[in-house]
């Protein structure tokens, strides 16, 4: 009887510690962060590799936060991804999500390099750009570029979701990707028509979030293919423009065989085009714009150069491109 009255006094204590300590539960010491992160990172549907061309929300660099990408080329699990501001690098299967962005989803919003993310709500998505209300109060459109998120925030995208669906859209009309002869300074940007004012000029978001309402003889379908001739933003601060030709597409990504050598994928976010338009491309008018109605051989200072295939950004423009958004 004593022996038993022992044993039961000696399982009422507390166990003594190990020499490595006690045995803790597996999730003292994180942060609420992590347990989120921890719980997002067990989704319900097993990671499936991704075909080539498919738009997605891509993880960079194992830091928790997706960014918006492309695939374009794929080794069994492994997938190159390009972001929409031109990074590139390898994601495997299980750090992709589809791009199933939507309204009501908590996004964190950069406007340009430098600055922080703030946390913001998608009100609207229009195409490849948003428009997002942030804590503060205030409204503004964003291009996706612009954007992340971590996988347990409200409304991101999760394994096995639907992808956005993107209604067909008139050459001109709300959704519809444009390119853009900004500032009417004969060098044009991509953009996304969000609306077609009573006048007829059409609002443009850019890449880099940049709005304006603009003439839409200055405006032209986004028809950029194989062949196209194009400048491509190596460089920041000195700006660095290297001309080339396209050789691949697949949504924002291009694959550019640059003229002072070299094969390389970047995205519309880093690219401009000199006039003429593409491919003898003209406004939706079937008229060239009005800059160009008065020049006797439409060019760029870029195309016009000898000797170079690199031009300084000019003074003349200031294009609506900013750098790099990744931290």
């Amino acid at each position: 009887m004593r022996r038993s009255l022992v044993a039961l006094a000696l399982s009422l204590l507390p166990a003594c510690p190990s020499a490595t300590g006690p045995a803790l539960p597996p999730n003292v010491g994180q942060t609420h962060r992590a347990e989120r992160a921890a719980r997002a990172a067990a989704p319900d549907t097993a990671a499936e590799p991704v075909a080539v061309g498919t738009t997605v929300w891509a993880e960079h660099r194992s830091t928790g936060f997706f960014f918006h990408a492309v695939v374009v080329e794929r080794r069994e699990d492994e997938h190159r991804v390009v972001f929409a501001d031109g990074g590139a690098e390898w994601v495997p299967a299980d750090g992709l999500r589809p791009d199933s962005l939507r309204e009501d989803a908590r996004v964190g919003v950069r406007p340009d390099y430098g600055a922080r993310f703030s946390q913001a709500v998608v009100a609207r998505r229009v195409a490849d750009v948003v428009y997002v209300r942030f804590g503060s109060g205030d409204e503004e459109w964003a291009g996706l570029a612009q954007l992340r998120f971590e996988p347990g925030d409200p409304g991101t995208p999760q394994r096995g979701d639907a992808p956005f669906e993107r209604s067909a859209a008139e050459p001109l009309g709300p959704g519809a990707g444009v390119l853009v002869n900004y500032q009417d300074a004969g060098l044009w940007f991509a953009g996304t028509v969000t609306a077609r004012g009573d006048d007829g000029r059409l609002h443009v978001v850019y890449l880099d979030s940049t709005a304006e309402w603009t003439d839409p003889r200055l405006v032209a379908p986004d028809a950029l293919g194989p062949g196209a001739v194009v400048h491509v933003r190596r460089r920041w601060d000195p700006a660095d423009w290297v001309r080339g030709r396209v050789r691949e597409r697949l949504g924002h990504a291009l694959s550019v065989e640059l003229d002072d050598g070299g094969l390389a994928w970047s995205s519309m976010f880093r690219v401009r085009l000199p006039t003429p338009l593409p491919q003898g491309q003209t406004d939706a008018t079937g008229a060239q714009p009005p800059a160009a109605q008065d020049r006797q051989a439409p060019q760029s200072a870029l195309d016009a150069a000898t000797g170079s295939t690199r031009i300084a950004m000019g003074d003349r423009v200031s294009p609506p491109i900013s750098t790099t958004l990744h931290p």
